[in-house]
C-alpha cells in the first residue's frame, strides 16, 4: 500500500534511532562499554553485556547533561508557563509537557532521546479493546484502568485552560508523553536531584527481582551511575527492577505481569454486616461516612504489611459483638491505628467475616481459577490477553490463599494450645505464608479463655 512503512523498512529507522542515541550519549561522555542495545525476536528491546561484567562494576554513568530532570523542566519555557498557570501538585506533568515541547522543536538538543522513545504504547491497558476489557472483569485492575484514563483526560483539559497554547498539542500526543514518563522515571535522591528524572540508556533495562544492578547519583550530582549487584555473564541480559509491585500496577504502568509475582495484591471491600444492632457505633467507630458503606482494601500476604493489618483491625471492629465494644472504643480513643485480636469469639467473628467478602469477591470473577490456568497453558492469546488473564489469576489466587487461611485459622482457634504450640516448634512452619498472623495473633488468644 502506498505511503505504508514495511516492517523491514521499520525497524532499519528503529535501529537508526538507536544508534543515534548512543551516539548522542557518548558524545556527552556516557559511558557503557559492557552493554550493548538489541532487539529482540518479538520487536523488543533489551540490554545484553558484551563482554563478562563482575559485581560491583560501574556498567553505565550518563552525565547530568543528558538526564531529564525535573528542575530542567520547571526552568523550560513551557516548564514557567504551567507553573504559572496552574502549578499542578504532579510533577509528572512538568517532564510530559517537556518533551512535547522538546518533541515539537526544531533542532532539539533531546531529539535523539526522544526518538528513541516508543511511538505507541499498544501493550498499555489504556490502549486495550473490548476482548481484553472483558478478560479483566471483576479485577481491581479495571478500576485503576478507569481512574487513569480519567485523570488523564482532567489533566490535559486543566493544562489547556490554564497554560497559553498549550492546545498546539494533541490529546493522543499528550497520553504519549506521560506513558513515557511514567513508565521510565528514575527517583533520584543524591546530589541535590529531589524529584523525578528521565536517563536515557538506563531505561532501557527490562525488569527483574533481583535486579542485576544498582542505581545512584554520584556524590557531586553530576553523573547517574549503574553498578552490577551481581557477576552477569557475556551475551545474558542485564536486568534492573521497576520496584516491588503487584501484578495490576505494573501492567498499568508497564504493560507486562510477571507469572509468579511475590507482591500481588487483591482488592477487598470491607463493611459491617446488614442489620447489625451495633452499625450505628460501628460506623462511628470506623468513621464511615453511612453503615452500609464499604471500604477498600488491597491485601497482601505478609501480615506485616499496614494495609493487611488495617484491614484485620476494621473486621475486628465490623465483627465485635457488645462486650468488645468498650475495649474497642477505649483502644481507640487512646489512638491506637491497628487493632490487635481482642477474643476468641471476635477473631472467629473475624474469621467468619473475612471469608464470605472473600466468596462474594471470587463470585464477581466469571471464570475460575481452573479455567484460567487452562487458558494459560494454551497457545491461543495474544500477548494483551495472556497479561489480562495473569492479572486475574493472581488476584483470585490471593484470594483464594486468604479463604483456605480462614479455614485453618478457624481450626486453630478450636485446637488445645499444647498442640498449636508443638506445631509452632516444628522447624518448618505449618501455616506457610500466614504463619505471622498465627505467631503475631492467634496464639496469644489460643488457650487463654
Amino acid at each position: 500500500m502506498p505511503g505504508t512503512m514495511s516492517a523491514d523498512t521499520a525497524a532499519s529507522s528503529s535501529n537508526q534511532k538507536l544508534s543515534n542515541l548512543l551516539r548522542w550519549l557518548e558524545e556527552g561522555g556516557a559511558r557503557f562499554p559492557k552493554l550493548q542495545l538489541v532487539r529482540r525476536e518479538d520487536g523488543e528491546r533489551a540490554v545484553l553485556a558484551q563482554a563478562p561484567i563482575s559485581a560491583g562494576e560501574t556498567v553505565l554513568q550518563v552525565p547530568r547533561t543528558h538526564m531529564l530532570t525535573l528542575e530542567l523542566a520547571r526552568e523550560s519555557d513551557i516548564g514557567r508557563a504551567i507553573a504559572e498557570g496552574l502549578d499542578p501538585d504532579n510533577e509528572d506533568l512538568y517532564l510530559a509537557s517537556f518533551l512535547l515541547q522538546e518533541k515539537h522543536r526544531e533542532g532539539s538538543f533531546w531529539k535523539p532521546y526522544i526518538d528513541s522513545l516508543p511511538e505507541s504504547y499498544s501493550q498499555m491497558p489504556l490502549f486495550y479493546g473490548s476482548e481484553e476489557h472483558a478478560l479483566l472483569k471483576g479485577c481491581f485492575a479495571l478500576t485503576l484502568l478507569t481512574h487513569q484514563a480519567q485523570s488523564l483526560r482532567e489533566d490535559y483539559l486543566s493544562l489547556c485552560q490554564n497554560v497559553p497554547g498549550y492546545e498546539r498539542f494533541t490529546p493522543g500526543e499528550f497520553v504519549w508523553a506521560r506513558l513515557s514518563v511514567s513508565s521510565r522515571l528514575f527517583s533520584l535522591k543524591k546530589g541535590g536531584f529531589l524529584g523525578q528524572t528521565l536517563v536515557p540508556m538506563a531505561d532501557m533495562l527490562n525488569h527483574r527481582r533481583p535486579p542485576d544492578v544498582l542505581w545512584e547519583t554520584t556524590e557531586d550530582g553530576e553523573s547517574f551511575v549503574m553498578k552490577a549487584n551481581n557477576a552477569v555473564a557475556a551475551g545474558d541480559e542485564v536486568h534492573d527492577s521497576y520496584g516491588a509491585k503487584s501484578n495490576d500496577l505494573m501492567l498499568l504502568h508497564f504493560g507486562f505481569v510477571t507469572d509468579d509475582n511475590e507482591h500481588d495484591e487483591a482488592f477487598l471491600g470491607l463493611r459491617i454486616l446488614d442489620g447489625d444492632p451495633l452499625a450505628a457505633t460501628k460506623q462511628m467507630l470506623l468513621m464511615l461516612p453511612s453503615p452500609t458503606a464499604a471500604r477498600p482494601f488491597k491485601i497482601s500476604r505478609p501480615y506485616v504489611h499496614t494495609t493487611t493489618r488495617m484491614a484485620f483491625s476494621f473486621l475486628r471492629i465490623a465483627a465485635a459483638v457488645p462486650n468488645d465494644i468498650e475495649d474497642i472504643s477505649s483502644r481507640v480513643m487512646s489512638g491506637e491505628r491497628a487493632l490487635g485480636p481482642l477474643s476468641v469469639e471476635n477473631e472467629e467473628n473475624v474469621l467468619e467475616l473475612l471469608a464470605a467478602t472473600c466468596q462474594a469477591r471470587l463470585s464477581i470473577f466469571p471464570t475460575s481459577l481452573a479455567q484460567d490456568e487452562e487458558l494459560l497453558r494454551g497457545e491461543s492469546l495474544s500477548p494483551n490477553a495472556r497479561n489480562c488473564v495473569l492479572v486475574r489469576r493472581a488476584e483470585k489466587q490471593l484470594i483464594e490463599d486468604y479463604l483456605e487461611m480462614t479455614r485453618v485459622c478457624l481450626k486453630l482457634l478450636r485446637t488445645p494450645r499444647e498442640e498449636v504450640e508443638r506445631l509452632a516448634a516444628l522447624s518448618d512452619s505449618p501455616w506457610g505464608w500466614f504463619d505471622a498472623y498465627v505467631r503475631t495473633d492467634l496464639l496469644q488468644l489460643i488457650g487463654g479463655e
